[in-house]
């Protein structure tokens, strides 16, 4: 059944995809960013070193003094409270560069300018998550496909979270923080960063709205490094996202997607457990 849907998102995504590009066809190789909304700022390279340093720092006090209360601070319950909380420390870092760096200070940063009407807003959002659960998990098979090819014994890691909640002994409070972490706080820590600073500050740079979409995404699928089969599907991920936040300019947009994104692949792992 699972699968079957699947395929029924998969071929809409691609639907999607050549209706998209016939659009921009018809519109002469007019660039579909190039009446994107402005986002006014004043970030610098210490923006982005900051929110990483807060973010990492943040990480490594949480593990210190995990490590003083709990035996193995490898295990599930420590990475969840280091995970969380470090993407937390994270969020307010970014809050709080992006109100003395956004002009306009956070409901800027946040809600940006958007041009678009809310049917529009709504319909890019909703095209967008389809996307992203229609076509990152092709290229993920594909990279799985290739990596196989040239390495037959390969072993694939999977994600921690989902490792975890496999674990029917996990405590209730466990499995509610796993799914709070992945399906709303690090949506939120990661897009906040990404797209919200990172993306922004390479568009201030490089004068370029795409360039800075691929780098960013670039970047965003290499610190997912701990799965390296999962690097350029989530890259692409990236670019789905980098993209509907330039056109709408709010971060709401790829916070919503990248949620969905998450909340499908636990919940897809959760019925695919029960159903076997």
């Amino acid at each position: 059944m699972l699968s079957t849907l699947d395929q029924i998102i998969t071929v809409f995504a691609l639907l999607v995809v050549v209706w998209t590009g016939v659009g921009w066809g018809r519109r002469r190789r007019r660039d579909p960013l190039g009446n994107a909304p402005l986002r006014p700022n004043h970030l610098r390279e210490d923006s982005i070193l900051l929110a990483v340093c807060v973010y990492l720092l943040a990480a490594a006090v949480i593990s210190g003094v995990l490590g003083l209360l709990i035996d193995d601070p490898k295990e599930v319950r420590a990475r969840l409270i280091i995970g969380n909380g470090a993407h937390l420390f994270g969020i307010v870092a970014c809050l709080m560069i992006a109100d003395r760096r956004f002009e306009g200070g956070l409901l800027r940063f946040v809600f940006g300018n958007p041009r678009a009407s809310l049917g529009r807003f709504v319909a890019l959002i909703f095209l967008a998550s389809v996307g992203a659960i229609g076509l990152c998990p092709l290229v993920g098979e594909a990279t799985v496909r290739v990596i196989l090819h040239f390495s037959p014994s390969y072993e694939f890691v999977s994600h921690p979270t989902i490792e975890a909640l496999r674990d029917a002994g996990q405590p209730a409070w466990v499995v509610a923080g796993l799914w709070t972490g992945a399906v709303a706080i690090a949506p939120l820590a990661e897009e906040l960063f990404f797209r919200g600073l990172l993306q922004t500050f390479l568009v201030g740079i490089a004068r370029n709205r795409w360039l800075a979409i691929g780098l960013t995404s670039v970047v965003f699928g290499i610190v997912h490094i701990s799965q390296p089969h999962t690097i350029l599907a989530l890259a692409a991920l990236g670019v789905l996202i980098g993209y509907a936040y330039e056109r709408t300019g709010s971060l709401v947009a790829p916070i919503m997607i990248h949620a969905v994104f998450n909340l499908k692949t636990l919940l897809w792992d959760a019925l695919d457990g029960v159903m076997v």
